[in-house]
């Protein structure tokens, strides 16, 4: 069974959270790149924006200890 966390009375599921974090990191990466103009380089920029929230998803959750991985 998973933890249930609480913010402000509320339960939250347990993902929630991680998920949450790893959108603010995106959010931030994506405002850095913009700012340096890193898109104009590249082909399809929505492909690049999943690519990176689902590598920080998968890392946020990785270090969380939410995926089930072998230490």
């Amino acid at each position: 069974m998973f933890a249930e966390w609480s913010f402000l009375g509320f339960l939250l599921p347990p993902l929630a959270l991680p998920v949450l974090l790893a959108l603010a990191l995106y959010l931030l990466i994506r405002r850095l790149f913009v700012r340096w103009r890193l898109y104009h380089w590249l082909w399809q920029p929505v492909l690049a924006d999943i690519a990176i929230f689902a590598l920080l998803l998968w890392a946020v959750l990785a270090l969380s200890g939410a995926l089930p991985i072998a230490r």
